[in-house]
């Protein structure tokens, strides 16, 4: 009898302590994720911030453009007008 309340003993302390250890290993697996998780958000982000810079200086750049089409118009129509006042002379 002191051997089986022993053994029973023992497996009814042991099954606490696996469900700790086992618990504990699927605690640091989830951390583990959770962290891999972390660091693909960050890289995203800082992909997205990139991205958004990028379109900022696309758009100013075309703004850029836009503005020295428009001065290119108005010169062309100053040098057009000169033209045609020279050739009426």
């Amino acid at each position: 009898m002191p051997t089986q309340t022993l053994v029973i003993a023992a497996l009814l302390l042991a099954v606490p302590i696996v469900v700790k250890y086992l618990l504990a290993f699927q605690t640091h697996k989830l951390v583990e994720y959770l962290k891999a998780q972390d660091r693909e958000v960050k890289a995203l982000f800082a992909r997205l911030r990139a991205i958004r810079q990028e379109q900022e200086v696309v758009s100013r750049a075309a703004q850029q453009l836009a503005q020295q089409r428009q001065r290119a118009q108005v010169r062309r129509g100053l040098l057009a007008e000169r033209l045609e006042q020279v050739r009426q002379q």
